[in-house]
């Protein structure tokens, strides 16, 4: 077997030339190797004789590239520590995965990996709801694939199947995890399908219907913050997550300006978005309330733009879901929403682009409004040469918007339509 000084370059690079598996022993710590398959499926290997009977064995560590060269290294010589021992790593694995359970698992992968990403909550809430409480007793080494589609299946009898799907990819992407940590010897969702084929929404608030919409915002029954952010997501056209999430420091009154870091976009871009008077109005009112709910609450003043009434923490998506799901009204297939048919926070967003678009906004505007990656990333040129921005455009575009917004509003159907400029 060939002993080379394993890199990252080389682990990157390394394919199987003449069609056989083939490991590469490591020179820099003993007994690690990388196992390279016919296919093109690469895992770090440590090669070590069993204190116990002297017999050769192999433990796998974990997959590349999801495990890093450093850390097979850390994870091997750890391994060979115990080996002076007189451990048999391999037995200690066993062990240990005799003794965790998947509820253990899931909050160490949520401590450890989702907490690190935008939607870190809302993957914790769907795994301890649909999985550690379900399946957490069951021990790592007892888990089995019907396990999980146990979790799925109790979604989806609960008519949950966009949530279904959601809990299928964040088990995946946990298992994915565990096994390139080496918790798990096996990828238990590989061959696994997504439990339900969604249809793409394309649901667009008419202008009657958002003129029927928008007063009962105000008189809905749930706290006056939530129905503000409802209606600043259809005015900006930004997602819920963003609107829900705006902190004090984002926003400019002077400037007009309300800038989303990158740790809160989509996309990972920071994002200009030109406030309307609309929308100032809307944010200006929203602050004012937010003062006075400190007064009567007598509490530190929250950092955010729509703090929570309980909580100095902010409004959330599932919050605002949460209240609009409450209004529906109906049977399921005929159900209405705040007098129309049933819509969520990100019609509004797809609402707004679209009656964008019908005043003349060119598509490609519209995209840079949205922050779409489509549109700010798409290729090499726009994510490193093109540096424009186009705010000019997107606040020409947010104003006619809020401007014929203004219009649906008041019931003046009957004013002209405008037209913009195409871009």
């Amino acid at each position: 077997m060939p002993t080379v000084e394993l890199t990252d370059k080389f682990c990157a690079a390394v394919k199987s030339a003449d069609g056989s598996q083939k490991d590469y022993f490591d020179t820099i710590v003993r007994g690690l190797s990388l196992r390279v398959s016919p296919a093109g499926t690469k895992a770090f290997n440590l090669n070590y004789t069993k204190p116990i009977d002297g017999k050769r064995a192999r433990m796998k560590l974990g997959r590349y590239p999801e495990m890093k060269l450093a850390k097979a290294r850390e994870k091997a010589r750890l391994a060979r520590g115990n080996l002076g021992e007189g451990q048999d790593p391999i037995a200690g694995k066993r062990a240990l995965l005799a003794s965790q359970t998947v509820a253990e698992l899931v909050e160490n992968y949520i401590d450890r990996h989702a907490s690190t990403k935008r939607s870190g909550k809302a993957i914790a809430r769907r795994l301890r709801r649909n999985v550690k409480e379900l399946i957490g007793s069951i021990k790592l080494a007892d888990l089995h694939r019907r396990d999980l589609t146990r979790c799925i299946d109790a979604a989806k009898d609960r008519g949950a199947h966009v949530e279904a799907n959601r809990i299928f990819e964040d088990m995946r992407s946990m298992i994915k995890w565990a096994r390139a940590r080496g918790d798990l010897d096996q990828n238990l969702t590989e061959g696994m399908r997504k439990p339900t084929e969604t249809v793409e929404r394309d649901r667009v608030l008419t202008a009657n219907e958002i003129r029927t919409m928008w007063p009962e915002l105000d008189t809905a029954g749930f706290w006056r913050s939530t129905g503000r952010a409802i209606k600043l997501c259809l005015v900006t056209g930004q997602r819920v997550g963003e609107v829900s999430g705006m902190t004090l420091d984002e926003i400019s009154l002077d400037k007009a300006v309300w800038t989303i870091p990158a740790n809160r976009a989509k996309n990972g871009r920071e994002h200009v978005v030109p406030l309307s008077a609309m929308a100032l109005g809307i944010i200006r009112e929203q602050l004012a309330a937010a003062d006075a709910l400190t007064d009567r609450k007598r509490r530190t003043r929250s950092p955010y733009v729509f703090p929570g009434v309980r909580t100095l923490g902010s409004l959330t998506p599932a919050a605002v879901a949460q209240a609009i799901g409450k209004r529906k009204v109906g049977a399921a297939g005929s159900e209405t929403v705040l007098g129309i048919a049933r819509w969520t926070c990100h019609d509004l967003r797809r609402s707004a682009a679209t009656h964008m678009e019908e005043l003349g906004v060119s598509p490609f505007v519209i995209g840079h409004v949205l922050n779409h990656a489509t549109v700010t990333k798409g290729s090499i040129t726009s994510r490193v040469y093109a540096r424009y921005t186009y705010d000019k455009e997107k606040r020409a575009a947010l104003d006619l918007w809020a401007a014929r917004l203004m219009a649906i509003i008041e019931g003046k159907d009957n004013v002209m339509r405008l037209r913009a400029a195409r871009a």
